[in-house]
């Protein structure tokens, strides 16, 4: 179901059914008015959606965050069954809210996250959060991101399979470096698919020291990221890596040794021939 802020106060004050809505398990929220900005998100309504699997905003002019810091009032069990957030052109969301508290038993049971054209977005959490059951992550088109997980948040990612970052103009790492100790690692063990496209200051996945574990990482795609010198600066495990597809084409296909040494080669050898950003759709 597909509301916006007209529908959301019918539905609120008609004399509905209580359990109408009982068994809708995807809704999407779109305030598409520009000149009628909504700045706050209707959490009261979900209370009429209680099957609620998968939540889409998206076109919500005016909306700063989803999740505020003040716990709500009415929060318990409205996202209950919450396994999948879709944030999609947000032009002034400033904030997820991911780590607030009273959010965080919902945080840790999504499965897929995925955020495209937020384009004020600077960090996907603003504190340490346990995404242990996210398996699909895919950030497309948010410009002020210079870095997705701090090394605390991604040692948590134990059932991530697929990470997509695209087209983040100011990504220059995707795991931040704390300054951990040398002992430490991170263990994403369930990667298998990892593209990195058009992202034209990034440097390397992972700067820091730790050991990264990557056992089963088998499919790399980077395309257009002309200042990524190495892949990890600290200890790498790569086991299953294959290759890195560099273009949309699959003849554009480089592996040599490891992960590492193919990444480096192509910073030397691809990087400079490859073609403009407009070449290519996605």
């Amino acid at each position: 179901m597909t509301v916006n802020e007209e529908s959301i106060i019918l539905l609120s004050h008609a004399h509905l059914p209580q359990d109408l809505f009982c068994r809708l398990n995807l809704l999407q929220l779109c305030f598409e008015d520009e000149n009628n900005k909504k700045d706050t998100f209707p959490f009261h309504f979900l209370h009429k959606v209680p099957s609620l699997e998968h939540l889409q905003v998206y076109e919500c002019f005016g909306l700063m965050e989803i999740f505020p810091s003040q716990t709500l009032q009415y929060h318990e069990r409205i996202l209950i069954r919450l396994r999948k957030l879709t944030l999609n052109n947000l032009p002034e969301l400033d904030t997820i809210g991911l780590e607030h508290s009273w959010i965080k038993p919902y945080t840790e049971k999504l499965e897929v996250l995925k955020l495209e054209e937020c384009p004020r977005l600077e960090r996907l959490v603003f504190d340490v959060v346990s995404f242990s059951n996210l398996k699909q992550l895919a950030v497309d088109s948010c410009e002020e991101m210079k870095n997705l997980f701090t090394f605390s948040t991604a040692k948590s990612l134990v059932q991530l399979e697929i990470l997509t970052v695209l087209n983040c103009e100011s990504m220059k790492e995707i795991v931040k470096d704390e300054d951990e100790e040398a002992y430490e690692e991170i263990i994403l063990g369930r990667l298998k698919t990892l593209k990195l496209n058009f992202l034209s200051r990034l440097v390397c996945f992972y700067s820091g020291n730790a050991m990264l574990q990557l056992p089963c990482l088998s499919t790399v795609t980077i395309v257009k990221c002309p200042e990524m010198k190495t892949f990890s600066e600290g200890g790498l495990n790569a086991p299953m890596f294959s290759g890195i597809k560099t273009s949309l084409k699959d003849s554009d296909f480089h592996f040599h040794n490891d992960l590492n040494s193919t990444v480096q080669w192509l910073h030397q050898h691809v990087s400079n021939s490859l073609p403009k950003l407009d070449q290519y759709s996605h």
